[in-house]
């Protein structure tokens, strides 16, 4: 059993809020209401959101800091609440919009979006007047937000102890390996094991993403974190997420290794431990065309048995994915919080310290009450 994820329930704040979206319809909690708001609207919205989240990027890296002024917190607010209100009145009618707040009256819950049509980041939403830039209006500073890609399997919500994890970079980055991989280490080993993926006689054959799918789901590891970059398939004009790793020989040289959605095709079987993946890249929750909504990195990692997925849905800076995901483990794994709750707090830890919106581009893929074990299984077993 080490290692293994658990389905023990466990007492939450946030009572879960089902957002099912079908092609024509959706419904919330009980409540069934048609659609309005076509794709391609959304898709138009998603797009204006993603030129925000790139103005940011581009910000900070020419600051090489984290740190926004006042104003311009305010200007990207701003722009993000336009959009994200825009789609809140599309999508949601003003019937549903009643049976929202009527809910959120009586208890503090934590939306649930089950479907794989739409790729809208959905922590954008935006309830109120966006020319106020409220923080607390937006859906990603106040509620615990989820997506569900299987809503037919039965998810893990608890990730038995010890930890196990495995860390994935490119060795050209400049803040995943100096700061992002050493720090996180210290928070893993105080829960468990942790693991560079690097050469060695046993991972001599991992030539390509073919090898290295087949490896992982050979191994115990409950935590996959991924630090490094996401561009299109190299081999197929077609393909779209292929992760970049680096399997580190020394401290200049690495072999470069592309992890493809379709290397999950070509390889039978799934992961032994339902892990945790963080894919703490650009674009890794995929794009906002056709074909990158149904076919993308987070889907496959959940079709192959991950028990959750985080995944960026733009380009994030070097210097933000290391504190960012810093700063969520330290919330997930020394806090114990659930994941979605610690992926909430993370993102307004960063508006609040550093006026930074950016934490609104990480999206959640799997239940909001997925968490780390509160003690090793064999305590449990033997009280």
């Amino acid at each position: 059993m080490r290692g293994i994820s658990s389905s023990i329930p466990t007492p939450t704040e946030f009572s879960p809020l089902e957002i099912l979206i079908t092609e024509n319809n959706y419904r919330i909690s009980i409540n069934d209401f048609s659609r309005t708001a076509t794709d391609s609207v959304l898709l138009n919205f998603t797009k204006n959101v993603l030129k925000c989240f790139q103005e940011i990027e581009r910000n900070i890296n020419k600051k090489k800091q984290l740190q926004l002024t006042t104003e311009e917190r305010d200007h990207y607010l701003k722009s993000l609440a336009r959009w994200g209100r825009q789609a809140y009145q599309e999508f949601f009618s003003e019937d549903a919009q009643k049976i929202k707040y009527q809910y959120s009256q009586v208890m503090k819950f934590a939306p649930i979006f089950v479907s794989k049509l739409l790729p809208f980041p959905w922590e954008v939403l935006y309830e109120g007047e966006y020319q106020k830039c409220d923080p607390e209006m937006f859906w990603g500073f106040r509620y615990p937000i989820a997506r569900n890609l299987a809503p037919s399997k039965t998810a893990s919500l608890e990730q038995v102890l010890p930890l196990n994890m495995l860390f994935c970079l490119h060795h050209r980055l400049l803040h995943a390996p100096q700061q992002e991989q050493p720090e996180i280490e210290k928070l893993v080993r105080n829960s468990g094991k942790f693991y560079l993926l690097k050469l060695s006689n046993e991972l001599k054959k991992l030539e390509d993403g073919e090898a290295l799918v087949a490896h992982l789901y050979q191994t115990q590891h409950n935590i996959l974190h991924f630090a490094c970059h996401c561009r299109p398939s190299s081999q197929y004009e077609d393909e779209v997420d292929a992760l970049i790793i680096s399997l580190i020989t020394d401290d200049i040289n690495a072999q470069e290794i592309e992890l493809e959605t379709y290397n999950f095709r070509d390889v039978s079987g799934a992961f032994q431990c339902q892990p945790l993946i963080f894919l703490n890249t650009c674009q890794s929750a995929g794009g906002v065309d056709e074909l990158r909504k149904t076919f993308n990195l987070p889907e496959k990692f959940i079709q192959h048995g991950a028990a959750a997925v985080i995944a960026t849905a733009c380009p994030v800076p070097d210097l933000f994915a290391a504190a960012f995901a810093k700063k969520f483990y330290e919330f997930f794994i020394s806090e114990k919080m659930m994941i979605g709750k610690a992926l909430c707090e993370t993102r307004r830890y960063f508006l609040e310290v550093y006026n930074n919106p950016l934490g609104l581009a990480y999206g959640l893929y799997s239940s909001p009450y997925y968490r780390i074990a509160q003690a090793p299984a064999a305590m449990r077993f033997n009280r």
